[in-house]
């Protein structure tokens, strides 16, 4: 029995190993069996068992002589033997190294990097306390409101502790934030609307087409503007008002022509993972393909945006060992460190978490985790990031963020269909927040700030997550989902979800001009 099957039981009870407790367990291949019961019999706390815990709860006193006579340098060399072990069956699939070195110092030379990290979540803070839910919500609320409070075409604001009988002959406009929407047939659909002061109900009497549409569209725990009338206590309302990205907006650019590739969702580990595309963006990306044509545009590329789920991760959803050719989050990652090891050392490789990614799954979501990734963090072009992230790349400013709440907008919106990505994420920018829906698939720590709130507009929203590849444009925002390297898994086929392997974008910081590239198709 391999190290991953006896290692299911360990894995199973929510234990992970650093890498160097691994390769301290591996050479005892023998006793394995006999050594996680031991563990399991201790119960430790640590949920990321390193060498120091094993060997404390082991008790094996001349192993731990043994390991404290190792130099720096055979603790290396059996680190690496441990790596070449763990990749060689994989080794046909791995790209060699690219030979032009010449392209890269030319690189290097024409292109500095000019990358700034604006904002990114570095470590969770938050409480689950019903208080800190409570000031989570107002800081939204807050937030949201001083974007409305820019806007001109807003008047005669009220809150709920102002509204009085005197206000029945006046239009009013109230910033809100929506506790619920309820419709029943074709009657009136009511709207339970909420701000720091208090709750009223607000209600559209057989709304006409323009309005109706509208309202379909509002999601809840959503802070919008609500025009009407208030009348016994009601407001009845005739229009509604998204925080939204100005129009005629002018997105920023680059003075010269560098270019960014987006990547997502390889999903290193899993059975369904095609290693082949991988290896074709590498050699896309060094200048090793056949056609001299996408050469030519790869080894242009300066920047390579990569939005969460590098690998399959571990415990994710029921059985998912039976989808795994690894079931172990640390070999999955240095898998992954492989693969990107390849690309030539001058592309700024920006890198956020998925939900299958060794981070906090709530969002905001934390960095990929240093122990469970020592070797991606070991390379100096790659810049470890929470999500969402801001970032400035010559001149233009990308936001990146898995995209987790794309699915719950999608069965929230009528009109959107769930085979489609770039539509959720045009109503996350009309919402001016990256999860606008409590309560559904997608988590939300209770942070003091709600940084899910897309305070600065971006010239770049990238995502990924669907596994389904799309494009757009919406008031000067390119909205970008990359798709995924992933093939269809058993669960896709069952859901009719139809990912889009190896389809993703290439764009042009001099114009956003944006260019979809198929890696199935290119050789």
């Amino acid at each position: 029995m391999g190290y991953s099957k006896k290692l299911r039981k360990l894995f199973s009870a929510g234990y992970q190993l650093s890498p160097e407790a691994f390769t301290f367990i591996s050479k005892y291949s023998e006793q394995l069996d006999a050594i996680i019961d031991r563990i399991l019999l201790d119960k430790p706390n640590e949920v990321i068992l390193s060498i120091d815990d094993l060997k404390a709860i082991l008790k094996i006193e001349k192993i731990i002589d043994d390991e404290q006579t190792f130099s720096t340098s055979t603790q290396i060399v059996k680190q690496k033997s441990l790596q070449d072990a763990i990749i060689k069956p994989f080794s046909d699939k791995i790209p060699e190294k690219s030979s032009k070195e010449s392209t890269t110092k030319f690189r290097q030379e024409k292109v500095e990097s000019d990358l700034e990290i604006i904002s990114s979540l570095r470590e969770a803070k938050s409480s689950a306390a019903a208080a800190s839910f409570r000031d989570y919500f107002l800081n939204r609320y807050d937030t949201i409101n001083n974007i409305f409070k820019k806007r001109r075409d807003i008047t005669n604001r009220v809150t709920t502790e102002n509204l009085s009988a005197s206000l029945e002959k006046e239009k009013i406009s109230l910033i809100a934030l929506v506790y619920s929407k309820t419709k029943s047939g074709r009657g009136p659909i009511t709207f339970e609307l909420e701000d720091p002061f208090g709750k009223v109900k607000g209600s559209a009497q057989f709304p006409k087409n323009d309005l109706l549409k509208k309202i379909n569209c509002v999601l809840n725990d959503s802070v919008l503007c609500f025009i009407g009338d208030w009348k016994n206590g009601v407001l009845r309302i005739s229009d509604i008002l998204w925080p939204d990205i100005p129009h005629g907006r002018r997105p920023n650019n680059s003075d010269e022509d560098v270019f960014f590739l987006f990547l997502s969702d390889m999903h290193v580990g899993s059975k369904y993972f095609d290693e082949n595309l991988f290896r074709k963006i590498i050699n896309f990306l060094n200048g090793t393909l056949q056609s001299d044509k996408h050469n030519r545009l790869g080894e242009n590329i300066k920047y390579l945006f990569v939005a969460g789920d590098l690998v399959d991760g571990v415990g994710i959803y029921p059985d998912q060992a039976d989808d795994l050719v690894f079931e172990n989050i640390h070999l999955q990652y240095l898998l992954a460190f492989e693969f990107f090891e390849q690309i030539r050392s001058d592309v700024e490789i920006i890198v956020i978490p998925g939900n299958h990614d060794g981070a906090r799954t709530a969002e905001p979501q934390t960095p990929i985790q240093r122990e469970f990734a020592p070797e991606l963090y070991s390379l100096d072009n790659i810049h470890i990031l929470g999500s969402p992230a801001y970032v400035k790349a010559h001149n233009v400013e990308i936001l990146m963020s898995h995209g987790n709440s794309i699915i719950d907008i999608n069965e929230a919106i009528p009109k959107i269909s769930h085979d489609t990505s770039t539509p959720a994420m045009i109503e996350m920018l009309k919402n001016r927040h990256l999860v606008p829906i409590y309560g559904k698939r997608t988590p939300i720590a209770p942070e003091a700030i709600d940084q899910l709130v897309i305070t600065r507009i971006p010239d770049i929203f990238h995502t990924g997550h669907t596994h389904i590849a799309g494009d757009d444009s919406y008031n000067g925002v390119t909205v970008i989902n990359s798709g995924t390297l992933q093939l269809q898994t058993p669960y896709q086929k069952s859901m009719n979800i139809n990912p889009n392997p190896g389809l993703t974008y290439v764009v042009n910081s001099k114009n956003l001009d944006r260019t979809a590239i198929d890696f199935k198709t290119i050789q």
